[in-house]
């Protein structure tokens, strides 16, 4: 009989394997690493993501914190239902203990997901970062960009374009942008502020600090220090997105000339040496 049970749950999963970790039906454990990328947008999130999900024994979900009517789990491995939401809603901390870090079958040994800066920022779901800071077991992949001007450059781009991630790997459409130098002041002071807060907040946690330009330019290497971090065994893997936009600064910036000379001799300028 458990032997049939058991062929059922592997042609109805998900569902079925969590409802049979849950009576017993198959043996399942919580002594996995629980793991945060942590970061803002356009810092090769997505990218990292991937690249750690092409391991079996990782469950690495979306920014679930990202809305407050709807759960972005952007895995299959997950379902949302009323009531899902509802205590996704009502008390956060709750729902990411009793739906996300879950008990699973042994063979996955990291399960976490992507939480940006400027999440979950009003009630109740603003308890969440406290609940994670308690937590020092929570591993921090915290993911930057050591040129915070391609970030902005990337933000703008994706936003008018309506296109934040290439998983094809063709080449999209490269157009110049314009950029307001007062709003990217802003935008680069306020990146800082978020990274040095976050560094602060979870400094008590294991850290793994992972920067884009390695990533993108030796991502075997860097996945294989993540891998070593989260206690994964190695896996060779392949990128789900790519690049969506290789242009030079100068051919980026249509005010390329000028936004250069606004940032002379600030502690900005060297994003301007390619």
């Amino acid at each position: 009989m458990i032997k049939e049970i058991k062929g059922w749950i592997s042609l109805k999963k998900p569902k079925a394997e969590k409802i049979a970790l849950n009576f017993g039906i198959i043996k399942g454990h919580k002594d996995y690493t629980k793991f945060i990328i942590l970061g803002r947008s356009r810092t090769g999130s997505n990218f990292l993501r991937g690249l750690i999900n092409n391991n079996s024994q990782v469950i690495s979900v979306g920014e679930i914190f990202r809305n407050e009517d709807r759960i972005d789990w952007d895995s299959s491995t997950f379902e949302t239902n009323s009531a899902v939401l509802a205590l996704y809603q009502e008390d956060p901390a709750r729902f990411l203990n009793k739906y996300l870090f879950r008990k699973f079958p042994f063979e996955i040994k990291a399960v976490g997901f992507k939480l940006f800066y400027y999440h979950a920022q009003n009630p109740p779901f603003l308890n969440i970062w406290r609940h994670l800071e308690d937590d020092k077991e929570i591993h921090i992949l915290h993911i930057k960009r050591k040129n915070l001007l391609q970030t902005h450059i990337s933000r703008i781009r994706a936003s008018q374009n309506d296109s934040w991630v290439n998983t094809t790997g063709e080449k999209e459409q490269q157009t110049s942008v314009y950029v307001d130098p007062i709003n990217c002041l802003k935008d680069f002071e306020q990146t800082r502020k978020w990274e040095l807060d976050a560094d602060y907040k979870f400094q008590q946690h294991p850290k793994l600090e992972i920067y884009y330009e390695d990533l993108s330019n030796d991502y075997e290497s860097v996945l294989e220090s993540v891998q070593s971090f989260l206690g994964l065994s190695p896996f060779p893997a392949q990128p789900r997105t790519f690049k969506q936009s290789d242009l030079p600064l100068a051919e980026s910036i249509s005010n390329y000339k000028d936004l250069k000379e606004y940032f002379k001799n600030s502690i900005y300028e060297n994003f301007f040496v390619e």
